[in-house]
């Protein structure tokens, strides 16, 4: 019989799951003496009474202790060998241990949903209560991580572990792995990453729910694969792997992940006004809505409270954050206070601080911009201005409207400076008018204008369209707009990249380039400039005459190839208003050329979160010392360690401590370099 008995025999487990459930059975086994003679037929019988209990467990029992127990260590081809456990805890079939995907898509039905899960749990748990470890086992020496499996259960709980980390490191490997950077598929895959990691931890959840029938020792183990998957300390990483970073890039696609499907709800909330004439329905779409939003930030922060770098989830989310509400792509203002609310129950006040700061500024300027336009009514209205100001304001100057949001700076993220550009007399008009007004209003504050945050609404006619169009750019792209408002250079054969320059006062040229770009090479229906190379050859007034005469292989004539032009700018190119071009909208969104710009950004909030983790290692260390007086440095790491909310490493803290000591906050005691003592 155990020849006879093999994990992979089908025919023998499902023998013995039968044997597990029939309350009598009767059936023949080989006696002894049949099995000695091949010729003999003699049979034995075997009949269980359903009303005694203790014989109908014998056989279970000695098959369980006899045939199973010896298979359940994973080595020499055992039950939790990854080739025969994985595909029971992927609750597929057909699959195999190398085939990463099969947990997404479960080939069985609600009630036999992980059904071999189920029975090799209970084999676990019937063997682990009848049979206690050995001393032998009991005794055996802890190892470095966790302790030495003694019983069945233990050897599926590390086992399922294992399981764990290895699909959820394959699941982050997927879009970080090394010199994806500047690789567009990539890019793609990242995309899919949180989505991926919030199915694996629901698999996980369903797994240790019906499966391992809500076991504490296992739920343990969910949460501590969590934590490693998504802090990058999985089993496949080692000490010396640079792809681990504490779980900082995680943190920063979850923030991402976040800021898209805030802005995505906003077209899933636009059927709701359609169906005003229905209230019911709109009544019922809304209230969906709703309950999709709270399950969408519930799981958001059941992947949030197993990551370790939360400030670089706070960083990236706040300025996300920033960026939905100046642009007014956010989708719903109780939705984001609804999310902060749970960031801050999470994390505390100090960690939303800035945050909430945030939506009081955007309070604030709707209240200012209300008695600001009431002050400028009144002041439009009075026949003497308060300064030079109100005599600069034209009848064009007057109808343009402008919305100013004030903000404070501490709350939101820094953003570049443009201190030397040169705003049409509109515009400057209109700031100088409001600087008054604020001035006026709230004195000993200093103005500092934000113009790569500001937006503008451009009027253009253009010679094919017939109607003028409204062009939405930001204010940069607005003033290179405004360089060809009369006409094309004072050669009227274009304006080069230091004439704009000239024009503008951007003196940023990377960003200048960006907003040409922006401008005469983005998609169709947007390139209201035209962009001349300087090394192109001239252009003919009459088509070519190999393209006239040349034709295909099917005798029709070949179409002429339109002109290369190149994705950079040169210096010597030029810039031309483009009399031709049509489009059928009426107002025409042209977005900037934001590719750089956002690893430059991306860059920069790391290292700003590097540098504030510095200061909360001094802080930690400061207050230590200051309450010990005198403390051992091993002492010392460990508490600094216990009281930050963020990977750290000993270098790191050792770095900061001789900082300290530089600085004459500590000193090393004499006689003793090993401890340390606080400086009053």
């Amino acid at each position: 019989l155990t020849l006879y008995y093999l994990p992979s025999n089908k025919a023998a487990v499902a023998a013995l799951r039968q044997l597990s459930k029939l309350p009598s059975l009767s059936g023949a086994v080989p006696s002894a003496s049949s099995a000695a003679s091949s010729t003999a037929a003699a049979v034995k019988k075997v009949v269980w009474s359903p009303a005694n209990c203790t014989t109908r467990r014998i056989l279970p029992a000695i098959i369980e202790k006899q045939l199973l127990s010896p298979h359940i260590v994973p080595t020499n081809g055992g039950i939790l060998e990854p080739r025969h456990l994985y595909p029971m805890l992927d609750d597929d079939d057909d699959a195999t241990a190398n085939n990463t995907e099969a947990w997404k898509s479960h080939s069985r039905s609600n009630d036999k949903m992980y059904e071999n899960a189920k029975r090799l749990y209970g084999l676990c748990w019937r063997m682990t209560v009848s049979m206690p470890p050995s001393p032998e086992t009991s005794a055996a020496p802890m190892s470095s991580g966790n302790p030495r499996p003694s019983s069945a259960l233990d050897h599926l709980r590390i086992a399922f572990g294992e399981y764990g980390r290895l699909r959820g490191s394959e699941i982050v490997k997927q879009g970080l792995s090394k010199g994806s950077s500047n690789n567009a598929p990539n890019k793609e895959m990242e995309k899919k990453i949180i989505p991926d990691l919030l199915a694996f931890k629901n698999h996980l959840n369903s797994l240790h729910a019906v499966a391992f029938r809500n076991d504490d020792s296992f739920g343990a183990m969910v949460r501590s694969v969590l934590e490693d998957v998504l802090n990058g300390a999985t089993a496949t990483n080692n000490k010396s792997n640079d792809d681990s970073d504490g779980g900082r890039r995680i943190a920063e696609l979850l923030a991402k992940h976040v800021d898209a499907r805030f802005k995505d709800a906003k077209a899933q909330a636009a059927p709701t006004a359609s169906s005003s004439s229905v209230p019911r329905a709109s009544l019922l779409v809304s209230a969906i809505a709703a309950d999709a939003s709270e399950s969408f930030q519930s799981e958001i922060l059941s992947l949030f409270r197993h990551v370790h770098s939360k400030d670089v989830f706070e960083a990236f989310y706040k300025r996300d954050l920033a960026k939905r509400l100046l642009t007014g792509r956010a989708v719903s203002t109780d939705m984001e206070r609804s999310f902060l609310s749970k960031l801050k129950a999470e994390c505390g006040a100090g960690y939303t601080s800035k945050m909430e700061g945030m939506f009081k500024d955007m309070e604030l300027s709707r209240d200012i911009m209300g008695s600001y336009t009431a002050y400028a009514s009144s002041w439009t209205a009075t026949s003497g201005s308060p300064n030079a100001a109100a005599d600069v304001l034209s009848p064009s100057v007057k109808a343009v409207d402008m919305d100013v949001q004030v903000l404070t700076t501490g709350y939101w993220p820094v953003y570049p400076k443009y201190p030397n550009i040169i705003l049409p007399s509109e515009l400057l008009a209109l700031r100088t008018k409001f600087e008054t007004y604020y001035n006026d209003k709230y004195q000993g504050r200093r103005i500092a204008w934000q113009y790569s945050l500001g937006n503008c609404i451009v009027k253009a006619t253009f010679p094919k369209s017939p109607a003028p169009k409204e062009l939405i750019v930001n204010v940069c792209q607005s003033l290179v707009l405004l360089c060809f408002r009369h006409d094309d250079g004072d050669d009227g054969l274009g304006l080069t990249l230091d004439e704009i320059l000239k024009r503008t006062g951007i003196e940023d040229r990377s960003e200048l380039e960006r907003v040409l770009q922006s401008l005469s090479m983005g998609r169709d229906g947007t390139r209201v400039l035209k962009k001349v190379d300087y090394d192109s050859p001239p252009t003919k007034t009459g088509p070519s005459p190999k393209a006239a005469t040349g034709k295909d292989g099917n005798g029709s004539p070949r179409k002429a190839k339109k002109p290369r032009v190149r994705r950079n700018v040169d210096p010597q190119d030029r810039f031309l208003f483009n009399a031709l071009f049509s489009s059928n909208q009426r107002r025409i969104r042209i977005t900037n050329i934001t590719m750089k710009e956002t690893s430059e950004e991306r860059t920069k909030t790391h290292e700003t979160v590097s540098k504030d983790r510095l200061y909360f290692i001094d802080a930690a260390v400061v207050r230590i010392m200051k309450a010990r007086k005198t403390i051992d440095h091993r002492m010392l790491i460990g508490e600094v360690l216990a009281q930050l909310k963020f990977p750290a490493a000993s270098a790191d803290i050792k770095k900061r401590i001789e900082s300290l000591i530089e600085r004459e906050y500590m000193e090393r005691v004499e006689g003793d370099i090993s401890k340390y003592k606080y400086l009053a």
